[in-house]
């Protein structure tokens, strides 16, 4: 191999490897950078969807804790009732 044979290679790829970089960045810019941001939209929404959805989960739970406490303090005040209507029987009514 000569020297003469490696200049007109050399020429070529002093050339080329410029615009291989120039169309691979633009290749890059144009066609993923799109689908970057597509990709990057969605995934923000579907973190706002699933932050929406928990804030009524959560809305949901506390109506229903709210209930339960409020059942739980009616029962007491039921098993109070019974408790005093069943001290009132054990006792011996007094006679006359």
């Amino acid at each position: 191999m000569d020297l003469r044979m490696l200049v007109p290679v050399f020429g070529i790829l002093l050339v080329m490897i410029p615009v291989a970089g120039l169309t691979f960045g633009l290749t890059l810019h144009l066609a993923v950078k799109p689908f970057v941001e597509t990709l990057a939209r969605a995934l923000r929404e579907s973190g706002k969807a699933e932050g929406e959805q928990m804030t009524g989960q959560i809305l949901l739970l506390r109506e229903e804790l709210e209930s339960l406490t409020q059942e739980v303090r009616e029962l007491r005040g039921v098993h109070e009732f019974d408790q005093k209507l069943m001290a009132s029987r054990a006792a011996p009514a007094p006679r006359p």
